[in-house]
């Protein structure tokens, strides 16, 4: 795997672990609110509320009072967390195309190379054909020589 197809995958890792923990954090602030209000109901019967001598449970406090906070939250952080989200993605389509674009360019250059290959060896076909039969033996004892690197004694 090359260094920009893991950075497309490391930026797609981090936009999923801000996903699932803004669901987490978005789940369980509301799991704690629908607790507040069943404890309420829990601690009031129907002839307390009928005589409005209520009494309210603490979670009900900490959440009139973080009310506040998240209005600022919701107000500043939602448009920052899709800001950051945005561009975790955009750097995960970056890198992940920049990654197919070099797996594309060496597929090229690899065919490239096959086709010089086949053209260089079709070539030498041909001219193997043209070449009369005493030219042909003597460049093979040439291309020997060459190869195995000894020198032919004349």
């Amino acid at each position: 795997m090359n260094k920009n197809r893991f950075l497309s995958y490391l930026f797609v890792i981090l936009t999923l672990i801000i996903g699932i923990g803004s669901v987490f954090f978005l789940i369980s602030y509301a799991i704690d609110i629908l607790g507040a209000v069943e404890d309420f109901i829990k601690l009031n019967d129907l002839a307390k509320l009928s005589s409005c001598g209520a009494t309210l449970p603490p979670q009900l406090a900490a959440i009139a009072s973080d009310s506040k906070v998240m209005g600022v939250v919701v107000l500043y952080g939602l448009p920052i967390l899709l800001i950051i989200v945005s561009a975790l993605m955009f750097f995960a389509g970056y890198y992940f195309h920049t990654a197919r674009l070099q797996e594309e360019q060496k597929k090229r250059e690899e065919i490239e190379r096959e086709m010089v290959v086949k053209a260089a060896e079709r070539v030498s076909k041909k001219k193997m054909a043209d070449l009369p039969e005493e030219e042909f033996v003597e460049e093979e004892e040439d291309s020997e020589e060459i190869f195995s690197g000894k020198k032919k004694k004349k």
